[in-house]
């Protein structure tokens, strides 16, 4: 694999959280050579690993002004935020790290699923069969029974008893045994998980108790409040047919899905972040949903460099 290759995919996966991510540009990127995917799935799954193994990297760094990012972090901290390795050799620098602190060593059957403009089925395997929504990762690591989502994507688990299946989406986890559900993240502070049938016992937030979650209900969590709302069965993971369908979602949650799909990233006043919206919007190619979602709920759209920002009209 080249320096190009690998430089080219830092600079991809370090982009992934800026509100102005190039996706379309991304996707072309990928579907250029097989090689591109295969050196951006590299980084994402060293990077869990270290995210995972973050209280070892933190207590063997020394106690200097480098080290002073990953000091700071608390412990389910995005490693990007504090990985300050950037350009070729990024892989390869990463891997070097994890030998060095004794990380365990990843199983073959980890695997890593990342779309663009479109969505994505696939068959994890164990009976779990998931959609993904595009511009979202999934990721599955040790087979089909540890899972982590960033984006959205839309679940059909077969009942199995004992099953321990766990999905980490963002501030939430949750855990099924057999199931259809949905769930949307921004990876960091929003999460939605709505149950079409059957339930999940959902964590949603530190030292919070497992909830349980039924058909026909959403939970919901945005800056760490959770709210339990009624879903209608029929429209979730309305989106895999071209429909957002919502029922008293939080407006910052609203905002994630459009943000996949506007092509950049979409911001929203913190005044309105939890303000509820409920109807259905028509894909498309994405460029109106905004402008519809401001007109149903009079909001001010602004427009500048960073991206798109939804505010109060007055």
């Amino acid at each position: 694999m080249s320096e190009t290759i690998d430089a080219a995919a830092a600079r991809w996966f370090a982009a992934q959280d800026a509100d102005d991510m190039d996706w379309d540009g991304f996707t072309l990127w990928l579907e250029a050579d097989p090689r591109h995917g295969a050196a951006f799935d590299r980084l994402a799954l060293i990077d869990d690993d270290i995210a995972a193994q973050a209280p070892a990297i933190r207590a063997l760094l020394p106690a200097n002004d480098d080290a002073a990012d990953v000091a700071d972090l608390p412990p389910t901290a995005p490693t990007r935020r504090w990985w300050p390795m950037v350009g070729g050799g990024m892989a390869a620098a990463a891997a070097a790290l994890a030998l060095m602190i004794g990380l365990p060593a990843r199983a073959p059957d980890d695997r890593m699923w990342q779309t663009g403009a479109t969505a994505q089925a696939v068959d994890v395997g164990e009976g779990v069969r998931v959609t993904i929504a595009p511009h979202s990762r999934l990721t599955a690591q040790g087979g089909a029974q540890q899972l982590a989502l960033q984006g959205a994507a839309y679940f059909d688990v077969a009942h199995r008893d004992r099953r321990e299946l766990a999905i980490s989406a963002g501030p939430i986890e949750i855990r099924d045994i057999g199931t259809r559900f949905d769930v949307t993240t921004d990876g960091r502070a929003v999460a939605q998980v709505a149950v079409a049938e059957g339930q999940v016992s959902i964590v949603a937030g530190a030292r919070t108790a497992p909830r349980t979650v039924a058909a026909g209900q959403s939970l919901s969590l945005v800056d760490g409040r959770a709210r339990l709302a009624p879903a209608d069965p029929a429209g979730i993971g309305g989106w895999r047919g071209g429909t957002l369908s919502y029922s008293d979602a939080p407006l910052a949650l609203v905002a994630v899905d459009l943000s996949r799909y506007a092509g950049t990233g979409i911001r929203v006043a913190p005044s309105i972040a939890d303000r509820r919206f409920s109807g259905a919007l028509t894909v498309g190619d994405g460029s109106k949903l905004v402008d519809q979602v401001a007109a149903i709920l009079d909001l001010r759209v602004v427009r500048d460099p960073a991206g798109v920002r939804l505010e109060p009209a007055r």
